[in-house]
């Protein structure tokens, strides 16, 4: 009798509706997996996604296996103990990032209901495992040695990807790993030999994006952890998908991530257009040179913020930017700076998050020997804001400063702004016009609303904002014509117009009411000593699996910025030079 696996995709649907506005996305996690299992005919293989699947009515596997981040801690948690108190022969099995960012916080325990847990890349250890599980020699804890060698990389599993792609909104493709820049906060590079590009064949690329394109898939997300951390590889991939993309005529609109140093890059970013990339997230973090000194992203600190974001803007991308609070080098003036640099540059996104101490990174580790690691929780739980860090600013200067940006963040006059100063700057002469509507779907978006209670009831909210609104409603009025206007010298500008509005109704849902209630975070003593702002062995517990001249080439750097702030400061004397 064939063994029966069953891969379990159980996302917390809380943060999953709130934060994607009722867009769901493809389990890749299973779709790869599967792809691994040699002689797969010998096997039932089964996939199960519990945003559509009641738990309750899984059937009976030999082998349960999971995934997913730490923010679905708690549902996974719930899934596994209603299919182990219902099948409890079984072996239950998880892997993925929460596997890696718990064992790294020495929280392993945390996974003790399974028997089985999976760090590191699975392509090889996954199949290794199956091999043995019935002789029940297997490690409970089953470490990959290395990175997996992603040359080998195989497509997707046909017949999960096949039966499931039109539940999720377009498609997901990995298409990279690994970042070859040194930032403190990023738990990136300190996966084992992550801090260099392991980019995927480009044959392997363009055949997965034709199967996506027979199946009509017209959206397609390339996962990368930086597109551009290679620039010759990713300028040969887009010359192959532009080449595709004629040969085709498929027209898919491509999301990306990857990194600001983009703007260096005039034709790399010709080519991205060409090639039908619509949107591209690029960790902006702050517009202080000071914050972005303190954590080593040297990417951003060597150039222009506003100046980079309105040239790579220039080509018609909207840029979606990561945007953080909460740096040691931050002051109260940080919130201000912020909503006045988005403006300049022309930002039509921005939804900031607070500092938080990724287990294994270089800020986790220094926030662990000057003692302002705090224990909460993986999820949010009732806050929206829950972190793990105890600030330099004091708590009340974080909650005030984030209540004061989200109410200017808000306001119509400035949405109407920012939205101008990004079709002024695309006067520059660079623009594209996308080869289709771009990879915002509103109806591909509505088809998946539909299909939640909970998102439909938040699309309701969201025209509601505009309709109840005389405010909102006119600048989105005012929005309307200004594209249209433009659109006569820039075609194509109606997916710049949706991104804007759907950016703002979201920023207006998700803060609206916003109270000191939804902050659970703390600020260091009065008393703190400053000299723990750069700990006496920062420097000497470094143990990470890159190169020690890379290592230190990122100490020296957030050393040099650290070593300011360990001098007390009067309240309010720092100096606005601080701040630019």
């Amino acid at each position: 009798m064939a063994a029966r696996i069953s891969f379990i995709h159980s996302p917390d649907r809380f943060l999953a509706e709130t934060q994607q506005y009722g867009a769901m996305f493809m389990p890749v996690w299973a779709y790869t997996l599967a792809a691994y299992i040699d002689e797969p005919e010998k096997y039932n293989l089964q996939l199960f996604d519990t945003r559509f699947e009641a738990v309750e009515r899984v059937p009976e596997s030999d082998l349960f296996v999971f995934s997913g981040i730490n923010q679905d801690y708690e549902t996974i948690v719930e899934t596994h103990s209603k299919l182990k108190a219902q099948f409890p022969a079984s072996t239950f099995v998880i892997g993925g990032p929460i596997s890696w960012s718990l064992n790294e916080a020495g929280e392993i325990a945390k996974l003790e209901m399974f028997d089985h847990v999976f760090i590191g890349d699975g392509e090889e250890t996954f199949p290794q495992f199956l091999k043995t599980m019935n002789e029940g020699s297997a490690p409970r804890v089953i470490s990959a040695s290395k990175r997996f060698d992603v040359s080998q990389a195989r497509p997707f599993y046909r017949p999960f990807l096949n039966e499931s792609y039109s539940r999720y909104y377009g498609a997901v493709l990995e298409v990279s790993r690994g970042c070859p820049f040194l930032c403190e906060f990023c738990d990136i590079r300190v996966l084992p030999d992550n801090n260099r590009p392991h980019n995927f064949p480009v044959a392997h690329i363009i055949a997965e994006l034709d199967h996506f394109s027979s199946l009509g898939i017209k959206q397609v997300l390339l996962s990368a952890d930086n597109f551009i951390g290679d620039p010759r590889w990713a300028d040969e991939l887009l010359d192959a998908i532009v080449d595709w993309q004629n040969r085709t005529e498929s027209s898919v609109a491509l999301y990306t991530w990857l990194t600001i140093n983009l703007a260096r890059h005039p034709e790399l970013l010709r080519k991205f257009r060409e090639a039908n990339f619509d949107m591209l997230f690029i960790g902006v973090e702050s517009f202080s040179n000071n914050s972005l000194l303190e954590t080593a992203k040297v990417q951003n600190s060597a150039i222009n913020m506003v100046q980079a974001i309105q040239e790579i803007q220039s080509y018609g991308f909207p840029v979606v930017a990561g945007l953080i609070f909460g740096f040691d080098s931050d002051t109260p003036g940080s919130f201000d700076q912020t909503i006045e640099g988005m403006a300049q540059a022309g930002l039509i996104s921005g939804d900031p998050s607070l500092l938080t101490a990724l287990p294994g990174t270089p800020l986790f580790r220094r926030m662990k020997l000057s003692g302002r690691l705090r224990n909460n929780k993986n999820s949010l739980g009732g806050y929206k804001y829950c972190t793990n860090i105890r600030y330099l600013m004091t708590a009340a200067e974080i909650t005030h400063g984030y209540r004061r940006f989200v109410e200017r963040f808000c306001e119509g006059r400035y949405q109407y702004l920012r939205l101008e100063s990004f079709l002024d700057n695309l006067d520059r002469g660079n623009y594209i016009p996308l080869r289709s509507s771009g990879y915002g779907s509103l109806g591909k978006y509505l088809s998946m609303v539909l299909k939640s209670p909970r998102a439909i009831r938040m699309f309701l909210q969201r025209m509601w904002q505009i309709v109840s609104r005389p405010s909102v409603a006119w600048y989105t009025l005012r929005g309307v014509l200004l594209v249209t206007s433009r659109s006569f010298r820039h075609p194509k500008l109606f997916g710049i117009f949706q991104f804007w509005l759907f950016n703002w109704t979201n920023a207006m849902l998700k803060y609206q009411g916003l109270s000191e209630r939804d902050f659970d975070i703390e600020s260091v003593p009065e008393n703190f000593d400053r000299s723990l702002i750069l700990p006496e062995h920062y420097a000497d517990t470094a143990n990470e699996q890159i190169p020690s001249v890379k290592i230190i080439a990122q100490q020296r750097i957030t050393v040099g910025q650290l070593r300011r702030l360990t001098v007390p400061q009067e309240p309010g004397t720092e100096k606005m030079s601080d701040m630019l």
